[in-house]
């Protein structure tokens, strides 16, 4: 049995179903007492278990710079060129890109263990609704939001053991599953790019129209589904259905104002906020947590910093975003600001933030530019910016490639500590890396299209599934 076999089958058995000691909020609690036969029973026992699976991607922790799904974006911001790690400490691995290498790496493994997990503990709970006796449109809904995790689960790992699709559909994929792993089905080969993101759409399309509404912020409803396929057509440059879901998604959720916006991404109840993790006060996890990083108010290792370079993009005074980013009172250049943008609560129980609107109005702004419709890209860009500035005006570019890189420029601005989108917009457009001079302690320099954008397949995966080799490696 390979390791993902064996790590999933417990996940399965004593997490997604049953043992979360965790809670969201006043959510239904797993208990170690309760069967499958049990959870696929009644709403409450179906809502525990999926309680269970989110706590896991909240959760899964394999070291202090590995700690659920909020992780694996951080690893990918620090990897990019606006937030810097200057001092030896958590996350410089990541952030001198020696992680991209390494097999055996902890990152490596660690990332590839929980997005599989959860897909797993996803087809485990569809399995058990598809055998139980609740009403037909009761399990309708459930396992649509399980479709749509699993799908987000392999988005997440296509983008790092995979190239960008638009270096070649053709080129190896990921290991896709059908079943939950307990049935002894067969380890999977890698297949193609391709061959994933078909089963990526697929799934995401299939689930939107069932869907039930209404779910807790920190579920999968039917916006935050359109959210994940906005994204997911933005990285395979399907502008028009990029546009599409993403002005579906943002409908319900209103960008927040300055105050709000200077609060401190803290707190899921947050208007604009589709999609978040939450934390009570007695689930917070010491240095081991995101605002342990970035927060230098928050006791922790406060060790992440913005490149000066970042900085200097910032050119409205009157720019709520600007009003974030601190000075430190140092004078080395690696370590001349640091945000406030992001501030934990007191005791420690800051909520973590996984979708917003404001991202679908820049996935819109950048596909309706691709598209050459300039105009329509530059009204909705002028929204989102509207509320960010008060003195933003309509942008001024004429031509398709010069509103695109204005775009990009404004989604590293607005979503940075986030969703890694310094280095995923890179990746995603073949574009390389070149993070030299003063501002940085580690130079990282890599062209489009370098091995060194892909993750290597972790070799516990190739020593144990037969169907992946070393000649299958990236």
């Amino acid at each position: 049995m390979n390791k993902i076999l064996k790590y999933t089958f417990i996940c399965t058995l004593f997490i997604g179903l049953a043992s979360c000691s965790d809670e969201f909020l006043d959510e239904p609690i797993p208990t170690g007492s309760v069967t499958s036969e049990i959870v696929y029973t009644t709403e409450a026992g179906v809502d525990a278990a999926m309680t269970g699976m989110f706590n896991v991607l909240r959760d899964f922790r394999a070291g202090h710079d590995t700690w659920g799904s909020k992780a694996y974006y951080f690893g990918a911001d620090v990897m990019g060129t606006d937030l810097t790690v200057p001092d030896f400490n958590w996350y410089i691995f990541e952030h001198r890109w020696n992680v991209t290498e390494n097999a055996n790496g902890r990152r490596n493994n660690w990332a590839w263990e929980l997005y599989y997990s959860v897909a797993n503990i996803a087809r485990t709970h569809i399995k058990g609704l598809s055998e139980s006796n609740l009403p037909e449109n009761i399990k309708q809904g459930y396992v649509a939001e399980l479709q749509a995790v699993e799908a987000y689960c392999y988005f997440n790992l296509v983008r790092y053991y995979s190239g960008s699709y638009l270096l070649g559909a053709d080129k190896p994929g990921i290991p896709l599953y059908d079943a939950p792993l307990s049935t002894g089905i067969a380890p999977a080969s890698r297949g193609t790019v391709q061959d994933t993101y078909d089963k990526i759409i697929s799934q995401l399309e299939a689930a939107i129209p069932n869907i039930t509404e209404g779910k807790l912020k920190y579920r999968f409803n039917k916006p935050v589904a359109e959210g994940v396929l906005a994204r997911v057509y933005l990285e395979v440059g399907n502008w028009a259905k990029a546009a599409e879901y993403a002005a579906k998604a943002k409908v319900a959720y209103p960008l927040m104002g300055a105050d709000d916006y200077k609060a401190g991404f803290n707190s899921y109840d947050n208007r604009e906020w589709m999609w978040g993790l939450p934390f009570n006060a007695d689930q917070q996890q010491g240095y081991a947590r995101y605002y342990s990083f970035i927060d230098h108010s928050s006791p922790g290792y406060n060790v992440i910093y913005l490149s000066k370079d970042f900085e200097a993009l910032f050119t409205s005074n009157t720019d709520v975003r600007k009003e974030l980013i601190e000075s430190t009172g140092r004078t080395e250049d690696t370590h001349l600001f640091r945000t406030s943008k992001f501030k934990d609560l007191t005791d420690r129980s800051g909520d973590l933030v996984f979708m917003r609107a404001s991202e679908m109005y820049l996935i819109e702004a950048e596909a309706k530019a691709e598209m050459n419709d300039l105009v329509g890209a530059k009204n909705v860009l002028l929204e989102l910016l509207k509320v960010r500035d008060p003195n933003a005006t309509l942008s001024t570019a004429s031509t398709k490639d010069e509103l695109v890189e204005e775009i990009l420029i404004e989604r590293r601005k607005e979503l940075y500590g986030e969703l890694g989108v310094s280095w995923f917009d890179l990746k995603r457009r073949n574009r390389g890396i070149s993070r030299t001079g003063d501002a940085y302690r580690f130079e990282v320099e890599f062209p489009a299209g370098s091995p060194r954008w892909t993750f290597k397949i972790p070799q516990a995966e190739i020593d144990k599934n037969p169907n992946i080799s070393e000649a299958d490696q990236n």
